[in-house]
């Protein structure tokens, strides 16, 4: 109001604006800056966004918003406002409080628009954010299938809108990313943010902040990974309260968080003890968490490319008899080439499907979210006569990679409807055909077949039409056509 001509600040507040789902508002003051030469790259490629706004669908239900690409939009909805009305339902009740706005949820198919939608330019490495009661986040189909876990970030995401309203915001950094962490595993362990090599060799150097500091390691790290590492030691932080205080000892804190108290004022208010003290009682329970993996590291890092020099040879006793010791050591280690894999195929090799599974399944247990890995899981239960446990491995990754994926949405349609789950077969069927599948008219009449399970005989004979529309001379759909007809 001061300066109107202050250009800068035009576009400063279009993207913040932006920041609060007021888009042709925010597009008002961008374009306004543009028009006056003021072309930053943060201006253009934010103007660039919200062109690209287009490509997506709004879809208005209620207490929720989702912004979804519409290549993607059909499949996505349903998977995603199920579990963002789950979060939601779940949070009010542990909060106690309930949201006073919709919550808005973007999923963003190419990681660029994400980081773009966050900070104006490309570069950012999170998966998430959240600005209040609207949530950015990267798509399943964002980042390469298994190196991301879509419900874990909503849930992490959604904990912030939740904690941010109940303060105003008025909360540190490192209790609101800690509480969220901790979330993250509460849904599920298979969810949880696991101990990874930065946060171990963290814990052996020490390196890890006093609590008085720790909002340092997320704004100003000292060294490369501090910020992944301060992630991992708030999210400890707030599982040590819960273990030993309980959950609303967590409820008290963001209580007194919002009347504007400090982390040392909370921390001595609520355990009676000064953050000092907090540290004495937080880091000998954390080390002995983890002792093992601590101690032996170098035993641990060592072995690692023994068992794999060991499975490139084929030399399967040798990769048996190390893989248990190793597992034992850094039981969280699931990437590539991990120890339960490597067993796996050497059980494989040996012809022993039964351990080859349970290797698998610890793996699955312990976070393991290859793709490949999964489904070689849920055939190896197939074979062996397991169809609720090979369901049961298939449904883990429609929080992973459901994107693009038609035969898995198929194998898990088939799955359910042959255990009778008729309601989750028919979710499957839609996702395939949701799924651009390259034999429509077999993708109706399974559908179909679901709908004719679940006692929906209009709907069945609905989609037993469209799959003869698809394919007239479809021997299966004409019969099931007939069945429908009696």
């Amino acid at each position: 109001e001061r300066n109107p001509k202050l250009w800068k600040a035009h576009s400063e507040l279009g993207i913040n604006l932006m920041r609060l789902a007021q888009d042709e508002e925010a597009r008002k003051h961008l374009e306004l800056a543009y028009a006056n030469d003021y072309r930053n790259a943060a201006t253009v490629n934010t103007l660039r966004l919200l062109d690209s706004y287009s490509k997506f669908d709004t879809i208005r239900a209620g207490d929720v918003v989702l912004k979804l690409h519409k290549r993607e939009s059909a499949l996505l909805r349903p998977m995603v406002e199920a579990e963002l009305r789950r979060a939601i339902g779940v949070y009010e009740k542990k909060y106690g409080i309930k949201l006073e706005r919709p919550v808005q949820v973007e999923m963003y198919p190419d990681h660029e628009d994400f980081a773009v939608r966050t900070l104006g330019m490309p570069g950012l490495g999170a998966l998430g954010v959240a600005f209040g009661y609207v949530v950015a986040m990267d798509s399943p189909s964002g980042r390469k299938p298994g190196a991301y876990h879509w419900g874990a970030t909503l849930w992490h995401e959604l904990s912030h809108v939740f904690v941010l309203a109940a303060t105003k915001h008025r909360v540190p950094r490192w209790f609101t990313e800690g509480l969220a962490v901790h979330e993250e595993g509460a849904v599920s362990p298979e969810w949880a943010d696991r101990l990874d090599p930065q946060a171990v060799l963290a814990m052996r150097e020490k390196k890890l902040l006093p609590l008085r500091q720790l909002d340092r390691g997320f704004v100003r790290p000292s060294y490369p990974g501090q910020v992944v590492v301060s992630y991992f030691q708030a999210g400890r932080i707030c599982d040590f309260i819960q273990q030993r205080w309980g959950f609303e000892k967590l409820n008290r804190m963001i209580r007194a968080f919002a009347q504007k108290k400090t982390t040392p004022q909370v921390v001595e208010e609520e355990f009676g003890v000064t953050p000092e003290e907090f540290d004495k009682l937080f880091f000998p329970w954390l080390e002995a968490q983890h002792a093992a993996i601590i101690q032996g590291f170098e035993e641990w890092r060592q072995g690692m490319k023994s068992i794999n020099e060991a499975a490139k040879q084929k030399r399967h006793d040798d990769v048996l008899r190390m893989g248990p010791k190793l597992k034992t050591l850094f039981p969280d280690y699931v990437d590539a080439g991990s120890a339960y894999e490597l067993m796996a195929e050497a059980w494989l090799a040996r012809g022993d499907k039964e351990k080859a599974a349970e290797e698998l399944e610890a793996w699955a247990r312990a976070g393991g979210r290859s793709p490949l890995l999964m489904k070689k899981l849920a055939s190896l239960y197939e074979e062996a006569g397991k169809p609720k446990e090979a369901a049961a491995a298939l449904e883990r990754l429609l929080y992973i990679a459901p994107a693009g994926d038609e035969e898995l949405h198929r194998r898990l349609g088939d799955l359910n409807l042959a255990l009778g789950r008729r309601e989750a077969a028919i979710r499957d069927f839609h996702a395939v055909l949701n799924s651009n599948p390259t034999d429509r008219a077999d993708a109706h009449f399974r559908l179909a077949r679901a709908y004719q399970a679940a006692g929906r005989a209009s709907e069945a004979r609905e989609q037993v039409l469209l799959a003869l529309e698809a394919a007239p001379g479809y021997k299966p759909a004409q019969r099931l056509l007939l069945e429908l007809s009696k």
